[in-house]
């Protein structure tokens, strides 16, 4: 790694117990909307800017200036889930523009080079995080724009636009398959396209303009689905790298979402309306971002690890090994049958039962990455 940032994994810590206390609150009889708004406000984007601030630097081969800036925005963002907890959705929106604000303007200086797609995407979701922030905060302040609006600004916004920029680099490079770059930029432009078609349908908030920027949107997904399985083609499930396995397993859950989306769009049975939040943000979401956690926080800890104890001329272990794959393997189908699972209790409205279940899934992640992250840099 050219440039290692030390704020990532405290970004990934925050969003992983923001997750957490989403699936748990549950419990606690908070509604649909609470959940999604610590969810995507606290989960979703916190692991957006954790991610940003290791992958942008090293994609333009530059060390971040000012990094001190980024406690900064660790602060705002742990304050900002603080408020989410306890549902000052005020308190928690505006340190929420604030912070996504700063983090902007401090990650974009950094930016010299926008030409790979996937800074392209990174670039765009990043800007999608600040609109989606605005909508919150403008929910709060003029109840003229509705959560729905904020929350699928976010996912579809911002969400999207960096996951899929950051498998359209990942995926070939752990294949070892080489990226139609010309394709990848098309891809980038017509994903454009329908983003703005599916957010504004939330913003007008009219069930049948929403039911058919879903189908544009699941049309243009499946081109996508198209680039990854070009990718894919020659491999087999049991020999591809368990990062990837999280990707697919994610990207199910996003194909069944989508598709639960225009269900609910069309039907208007809204009591539904959980299933397909489970299947977004515990499938897509919780999957993608735990495999993309599993790439990156082994590789930051160990530089940080590797530079102190070569100084001190002593040897540790190398970065591949620093996970194990077997662990990785057991997280992925324990992760996977936990989002599944929770999924088909919503199904039957068994809410308590559906956290509970997805939240015994995470404490095994939570153990060979958190766990053994801490104890490694501790050596």
């Amino acid at each position: 790694m050219f440039y290692v940032s030390k704020i990532t994994p405290l970004f990934f810590l925050l969003s992983f117990v923001d997750l957490l206390f989403a699936v748990f609150s549950r419990f606690l009889k908070y509604d649909h909307i609470d959940l999604a708004l610590i969810a995507v406000f606290g989960f979703i984007l916190h692991t957006i800017i954790g991610a940003a601030y290791q992958i942008i630097p090293n994609s333009q081969q530059s060390t971040l200036r000012y990094p001190s800036v980024s406690y900064f925005v660790f602060l705002f963002s742990t304050l900002s889930s603080i408020g989410l907890y306890i549902k000052q959705f005020d308190f928690a929106s505006a340190l929420t523009v604030v912070s996504v604000f700063i983090f902007t303007v401090h990650v974009f200086s950094v930016i010299k080079n926008i030409r790979p797609v996937t800074v392209k995407f990174l670039a765009t979701s990043i800007l999608y995080a600040n609109i989606a922030s605005m909508f919150f905060l403008l929910a709060e302040i003029s109840g003229d724009i509705l959560y729905q609006t904020a929350i699928h600004t976010m996912t579809v916004g911002s969400m999207l636009n960096a996951v899929l920029g950051v498998q359209l680099a990942w995926i070939p490079m752990l294949l070892m398959h080489t990226l139609n770059v010309k394709f990848a930029n098309t891809f980038f432009y017509i994903h454009q396209i329908s983003t703005v078609f599916l957010t504004g349908a939330f913003y007008i908030f009219d069930y049948r303009i929403i039911m058919l920027a879903g189908i544009v949107e699941a049309i243009t997904l499946t081109v996508f689905l198209f680039i990854v399985g070009k990718a894919l083609k020659n491999h087999t499930l049991g020999k591809i790298p368990y990062v990837i396995k999280f990707f697919l397993g994610g990207l199910a859950f996003l194909v069944f979402g989508v598709l639960m989306g225009i269900h609910l769009s069309a039907s208007k049975m809204l009591q539904f309306i959980e299933v397909h939040l489970d299947s977004m943000i515990l499938g897509f979401g919780g999957l993608t971002i735990f495999g993309a956690m599993l790439h990156l926080m082994p590789r930051i800890v160990w530089n940080m690890v590797y530079i102190r104890k070569a100084q001190e001329g002593k040897q540790i272990p190398n970065v591949f090994q620093v996970i194990n794959e077997k662990e990785a393997n057991v997280s992925f189908y324990l992760l996977f049958a936990g989002a599944f699972l929770s999924v088909v209790f919503e199904f039957f409205m068994k809410r308590e039962l559906s956290s509970l279940v997805y939240i015994t899934s995470m404490l095994y992640f939570f153990y060979i990455l958190f766990w053994k992250m801490f104890r490694f840099y501790r050596i």
